[in-house]
C-alpha cells in the first residue's frame, strides 16, 4: 500500500458547508457525504461524457454531481427509498412537466379513505392531509420517472424539524429533527408537547418546494438508477456501460437501520421498514463485513474500465478495545481479491458537528469522525492526474454548462 496523506490537501474542505445545487436538499438521508466530495473526485478523475457509478447511491449525491458536470451518473441501491431519491437526482424532470403532472393529479383527485392508515402513522397528520396523501399516492406510479420525482419531493417535505417559532416545516406535527424517531417516542413527544398536525394543501406545498429546488436545465447529463444489491452477482441493466469512475460509500459496520429511521417515508412509498432493513447489509461482524465488501468490489470491477478508478469512502469504527481502521482492513483483505491496486489513502477527519449522526448524541452508534478514502486504479491506470483547481464560490449549475 502506498499512502500519500499530502496528496489532496483536503481541497473539498474549502467549500462552504452548504455548498452545492439546491436539488441536493431534496430529502434528508442518513450517512450522506457533502456534495463537494464527489464533485472534486469527478472533476479530478473523469472527463465530460464519461460514466460515474455509485453502487450505494443513497440519496443520489454522486449522481447529481456527475450530471451537473456533464458525466452520466449511474447508480443502484437495495433500498427502495434510496432508489426513488437517487432516481430524482440522476434524471431530474423540468419544472414545467412536473407542474403539468400536478395539475393532472389535481383534476383527478378525489377524497380518499384513510381507514388503511396504520395507527402509529395517523397522529402525525391531520385527517385532511392524510386523505390528500392517500389520493395522491393512488395516482403515482413509480415506474414513471416523473412520478418518482414527485414522490421523492413528497418524502422531503413529509416531516421536518420545527421552525424557530415552533411551527411545523412539513406535513406532520413538528418533529424533533429531520429523521423519524421510533413510533413510541414520537407518540410520547406529541402528547408531552400537545402538538397539533398542520392543515396543509399538499399539492400547493409540493409545487412550492419544486420551485425552490431550482431544477437543472437541458444541459444536465441524465443517467439511470435501478434497484440492486451491490454484493449479489447477476445481470446488469442493458443501459449500464463501463464506468470510468466508481465513487461510493458502502454501509458502515453496525451503525444504522435505514428502514427504521425512515418509517414514515416508508409508509408514504408503500414499503415496510422491517422488510427494507432485511434486504440491506448490517452486521457487527468484521469478517462478514469484509466478505461483503470483497463481493462489492468484485462486482463493481466487472463494470469499470481497465484504466478506470474506484474510490471508496469508509469510516473508522469505534470498539471498546479501540478504533478499527476499516479502510486498512479492506485494503488488506478485500482489494487483493481483485486486480485493482491501491494508489492512495486519504484520511478525512470530519468535525463531529458536521456528521448527520450528531443528532443521536451519545447514542449515535459506532462511527468515528474519521473517514478514509481508498483510491484504487484498474490494471491499466497510470499515475493520478494533476489536482484540479476549483472555485468553490462559483455556482455549480453554471459551472457545469461552461
Amino acid at each position: 500500500m502506498r499512502s500519500q496523506p499530502p496528496l489532496l490537501n483536503f481541497p473539498w474542505h474549502s467549500a462552504p458547508r452548504r455548498w452545492g445545487h439546491r436539488l441536493h436538499s431534496l430529502c434528508s438521508y442518513m450517512a450522506m457525504f457533502p456534495p463537494a466530495l464527489p464533485h472534486f473526485f469527478i472533476r479530478w478523475l473523469t472527463q465530460p461524457g464519461q460514466v460515474v457509478y455509485d453502487p450505494f447511491s443513497g440519496r443520489g449525491t454522486t449522481l447529481l454531481e456527475a450530471g451537473l458536470l456533464g458525466r452520466r451518473g449511474m447508480g443502484s441501491d437495495a433500498n427502495p427509498l434510496a432508489w426513488i431519491l437517487s432516481s430524482a437526482k440522476a434524471e431530474p424532470c423540468s419544472l414545467d412537466e412536473l407542474q403539468a403532472r400536478i395539475r393532472e393529479i389535481q383534476r383527478h383527485r378525489r377524497k380518499a379513505s384513510t381507514k388503511s392508515v396504520p395507527d402509529h402513522v395517523r397522529p402525525l397528520f391531520s385527517e385532511s392531509v392524510l386523505s390528500q396523501l392517500q389520493s395522491i399516492k393512488g395516482q403515482l406510479n413509480t415506474r414513471r420517472k416523473i412520478d418518482r420525482f414527485l414522490l421523492a419531493t413528497l418524502c422531503g417535505i413529509l416531516h421536518a424539524n420545527a421552525k424557530a417559532d415552533g411551527t411545523p416545516r412539513g406535513l406532520t406535527v413538528a418533529m424533533p429533527n429531520t429523521f423519524a424517531m421510533a413510533p413510541g417516542y414520537v407518540a410520547r413527544y406529541i402528547e408531552e408537547h400537545n402538538l397539533k398536525p398542520p392543515e396543509v394543501n399538499v399539492l400547493d406545498a409540493l409545487n412550492t418546494r419544486l420551485v425552490d429546488l431550482d431544477l437543472p436545465g437541458p444541459e444536465f447529463s441524465c443517467g439511470k438508477v435501478w434497484m440492486q444489491d451491490a454484493a449479489v452477482s447477476g445481470p446488469w441493466p442493458a443501459a449500464m456501460p463501463h464506468a470510468s469512475l466508481v465513487f461510493t460509500s458502502p454501509p458502515y459496520l453496525e451503525v444504522m437501520k435505514y428502514g427504521k429511521l425512515n418509517w414514515i417515508r416508508s409508509w408514504l412509498i408503500g414499503e415496510d421498514p422491517r422488510v427494507i432493513d432485511s434486504r440491506l447489509f448490517a452486521s457487527a461482524s468484521l469478517p462478514k463485513y469484509l466478505d461483503f465488501i470483497t463481493r462489492v468490489l468484485q462486482r463493481a470491477r466487472s463494470k469499470v474500465k481497465s484504466n478506470g478508478w474506484v474510490c471508496m469512502v469508509i469510516g473508522d469504527v469505534r470498539r471498546d478495545n479501540g478504533d478499527i481502521n476499516l479502510a486498512e482492513e479492506v485494503i488488506k483483505h478485500c482489494v487483493p481479491e481483485t486486480d485493482l491496486r491501491v494508489v492512495a489513502v486519504v484520511a478525512d477527519d470530519l468535525p463531529i458537528e458536521h456528521k448527520v449522526s450528531r443528532i443521536w448524541g451519545a447514542t449515535r452508534g459506532r462511527a468515528t469522525k474519521t473517514d478514509r478514502i481508498i483510491i484504487m486504479g484498474g490494471p491499466k491506470t497510470r499515475d493520478l492526474p494533476p489536482i484540479p483547481s476549483i472555485d468553490w464560490g462559483k455556482t455549480p449549475a453554471l459551472e457545469a454548462a461552461t
